[in-house]
């Protein structure tokens, strides 16, 4: 008998339906762009216009979040990256991460994945009396 991951088929639930059980939760819709490095040459080099152009969508208000994965034990940069995105759609998001720079040039690929925000917190802290900020 094979154990093989092709062959196991996973129980599905109909999204509009956790959607509606999770009426009580934040339920806002944001895709998980996982970007794998194929050339970490073509990865530094790139750094600087993928660098402009998170900041272009932070300033558009699509960027959620971004930033560096780690090897699994924490040592290490392998040139793989994570962005969460703000989109209309899947396919939207799909445009925007194509447009990356890292993606462009060949650096990463990257995959899309639909991603409802329901639970956890967000404490920000800004002293105004310095250029002190905090995400606890």
């Amino acid at each position: 008998m094979s154990t093989n991951a092709e062959n196991v088929q996973r129980e599905r639930i109909e999204a509009a339906k956790i959607i509606e059980a999770s009426s009580n939760s934040l339920r806002m819709q944001l895709y998980v762009v996982t970007s794998i490095a194929q050339n970490m040459e073509l990865v530094k080099q790139n750094i600087p216009d993928h660098l402009t152009y998170l900041k272009d969508l932070e300033n558009q208000n699509v960027l959620f979040g971004a930033g560096p994965m780690w090897t699994d034990d924490g040592q290490f940069f392998e040139g793989d990256g994570l962005m969460i995105l703000r989109a209309n759609s899947p396919e939207h998001a799909r445009e925007i991460a194509a447009a990356d720079p890292m993606h462009t040039s060949d650096a990463r690929t990257f995959t899309v994945r639909p991603w409802l925000l329901n639970d956890g917190s967000i404490t920000i802290r800004i002293t105004l009396s310095e250029p002190q900020r905090a995400l606890l």
